[in-house]
């Protein structure tokens, strides 16, 4: 993949997930009901300064995030700033279909 074309992946991924962040804190305000969680995808295309931001943002205002990223991707020390529910590999998967 071009080196542009996965900067530009990596900068919507973060938009899209400010949007998210945002939503959440808006609903707050204004006491909108609905869901109190954000599942996220792709997040292995962002970069790990930013991932580490999501992380650190999220702890601190209390927002419930569930992203599916590839272990090889976290960067170091994320773990701190949240909880590991599920880990699943080549061996261990969630459905095993035959």
């Amino acid at each position: 993949m071009h080196l542009m074309q996965i900067q530009v992946q990596e900068k919507k991924q973060g938009e899209v997930l400010c949007f998210d962040l945002a939503y959440q804190l808006l609903k707050r305000e204004y006491q909108i009901e609905g869901l109190d969680f954000l599942l996220n995808d792709k997040k292995e295309l962002m970069h790990g300064n930013q991932l580490m931001t999501m992380a650190k943002y999220v702890q601190k205002n209390h927002i419930q995030l569930v992203v599916s990223v590839l272990k090889d991707k976290l960067p170091v020390g994320i773990e701190r700033y949240g909880k590991v529910v599920l880990t699943l590999g080549q061996d261990d998967k969630l459905f095993k279909i035959s």
